[in-house]
Parts: C-alpha cells; structure tokens; sequence
C-alpha cells in the first residue's frame, strides 16, 4: 500500500471531493485554455496541454485572468467536463466564484508546497470544510 500524507490548508470554497490528481506549477485560463465542451487543456506549450479535466483534482498555481472562468468553469459542469475539485497555491477570485455557484470544493494557503508532495496521478481527497487534503501516493 502507498503513502499517504496529510496537507492543510484553508478552505476557500466548502465541500469534499476525491480524484486523481492534475498537476502543474503553472497558471491555466479556463477563457482560451481550456475547451469545456472536452473539459481538454488546449493551451498549447501548457504543461498540462492535452491533459482532461474530467473527475480531476486540479493542483495549479492558480488560474489566471478572465471574466469568463466562472461561464467556461459553469459549462465544463454542464458538460460533465470539470474538474472535482481545485488546490491552488494562489487564490483568483473569479475562479472562487465560479467554484462557488458549481458547488466545486476549493483549497489554498496551504501549510506546505503542494508541488513538493502531489503529482499528476496521485489519488486526492480534498475536504475544504476540515481544511485537510489527504494525498495517497500511486
């Protein structure tokens, strides 16, 4: 059995959700960046380009500018496309918000560097109204 390891944080966005982990230090723009029809990354040159949002735990640096995030965040729900839920070291209040109308748990201010501890495929329950998210390592 693997390692499990514990990080916490604050909830920014309540609820509980567990998924494969989606990592990259790296910014993503739900306006241009990613398709919400697919829930695919289309950035090209992204780190994450290619990769699908479906059933993930998105553990970013943060997202990054556009009014539109809550709208393409909103039809990747829709869709059935989104990601379950996101960690992120910086919080973009516009992502907050559209976490916030698609009930998508959300957690930052983490006590230690996500990117030192999760990698993509690692399984990861997030539980922002504890503020705890639990790693099991693959």
């Amino acid at each position: 059995m693997g390692e499990t390891i514990e990080i916490r944080g604050k909830g920014v966005v309540g609820g509980k959700a567990e998924g494969e982990a989606l990592v990259a230090d790296a910014t993503l723009s739900f306006w241009g960046e990613v398709d919400a029809v697919t829930g695919t990354i289309i950035a090209v040159g992204h780190p994450l380009e290619g990769e699908r949002l479906k059933d993930r735990v998105l553990v970013i640096r943060s997202t990054k500018g556009s009014s539109g995030t809550p709208m393409i965040l909103n039809l990747a729900q829709l869709e059935g496309q989104a990601p379950v839920a996101f960690v992120n070291v910086e919080v973009d209040g516009l992502a907050a918000l559209g976490c916030i109308v698609n009930g998508i748990p959300m957690m930052s201010e983490l006590e230690e560097d996500p990117f030192e501890h999760i990698v993509t495929g690692d399984c990861v329950a997030v539980d922002a109204d504890a503020g705890l998210i639990t790693i099991s390592k693959t």
